[in-house]
């Protein structure tokens, strides 16, 4: 098969690239959908038995400019028994423990959202390696 690719055609290798850059660009746009859908969630974290509730909400990497996502707490909710009750000290560590909460589910959140989009991701790599492979 001198001077081809798949079958002996010349193009078949390009072609193969062609078409895994356009799924790539597929998968780009779906990552980009679900990083919308989630930045949309309002997702609570709670600490004190559920007397502090924190709303997290998703900010999606912003590529070259900040590459890492990331949350925001956007809302905190404290039970006004509680607040009259509590010392500063025990407040604040339950403000933290919730914001961590909200992260922590978050987290989850956005991992499983993200599972539609690794199937597609190990086929397009299993692709490379194959092209690259013969």
């Amino acid at each position: 098969k001198e001077g081809g690719g798949a079958g002996g055609n010349p193009m078949g290798g390009m072609m193969d690239q062609l078409a895994m850059f356009k799924k790539a660009q597929e998968i780009a746009k779906k990552k980009q959908e679900l990083d919308n859908e989630i930045a949309e969630m309002d997702i609570i974290g709670t600490a004190a038995d559920g007397k502090i509730k924190v709303t997290v909400q998703y900010v999606p990497a912003q590529l070259p400019v900040n590459p890492s996502p990331g949350y925001d707490a956007t809302n905190i909710d404290i039970d006004e028994d509680y607040l009259n009750e509590v010392s500063s000290e025990d407040l604040s560590a339950a403000l933290v423990e919730a914001i961590r909460s909200g992260e922590t589910k978050a987290n989850e959140v956005v991992a499983e959202k993200y599972k539609s989009l690794e199937a597609e991701m190990s086929g397009i790599l299993g692709g490379l390696q194959q092209s690259n492979g013969q």
